[in-house]
């Protein structure tokens, strides 16, 4: 007889139970899986916010210093500029007459930029007006500024995607180049849900 209760408290789970505990870890995985990967996301876009605060003021201390601002050409040149990424050399501008009050010799721009981070510089002709973006490649937001105004904008980027040129009007002078601004290139709002197609305030 005890030898018998003995076999019966060892008794381990049965099929039923274990397949309701897997049940449950499934539903549970389900539910927490893309949670993580939208906090990841949204990390990634606040990176790239970042790095695009920090580019502004350091664009702001170039033209304290230079009465012109630089655009992320090579040569820092006026116009449509390139992706920065962080393993980019720093933008030295070789070619002068940007502005009458451009300095007589090389002037270095430089901004720290996160990994998989891109940033993108369009200034206006006469140097005098720039317009940047940011994104992170992992993230699904692109972040603009102007340097007419003070706001901040967004709109959805494609995920998995770096920023690229395309992505980013022309810089205008005395004018908000990306207020209701159609995105366009990598920031165009397709990432395969809703989301902002325009420029928009943050």
């Amino acid at each position: 007889m005890g030898h018998h209760r003995q076999l019966k408290d060892k008794r381990g789970f049965t099929l039923i139970e274990l397949l309701i505990v897997v049940t449950i870890i499934v539903i549970l995985a389900a539910i927490a899986i893309p949670q993580l990967n939208s906090y990841r996301t949204r990390g990634y876009n606040s990176s790239a916010l970042s790095d695009l605060r920090n580019a502004r003021s350091a664009e702001e201390a170039f033209y304290s210093d230079c009465r012109v601002y630089c655009s992320s050409k090579a040569d820092g040149s006026s116009g449509v500029g390139l992706p920065l990424a962080s393993a980019s050399a720093p933008v030295t501008i070789i070619q002068f007459g940007i502005s009458a009050e451009a300095p007589a010799e090389n002037t270095t721009f430089t901004t720290g930029i996160s990994q998989n981070v891109q940033i993108v510089i369009n200034t206006s002709a006469d140097g005098g007006s720039f317009v940047m973006a940011s994104k992170n490649t992992s993230g699904d937001r692109c972040s603009g500024i102007d340097s007419d105004v003070t706001t901040l904008y967004w709109t959805n980027g494609q995920l998995g995607q770096p920023m690229d040129n395309a992505s980013l009007p022309a810089a205008v002078m005395k004018a908000n180049d990306l207020n209701g601004i159609a995105g366009t290139g990598i920031c165009n709002g397709l990432t395969g849900g809703t989301g902002q197609m325009s420029w928009t305030s943050l």
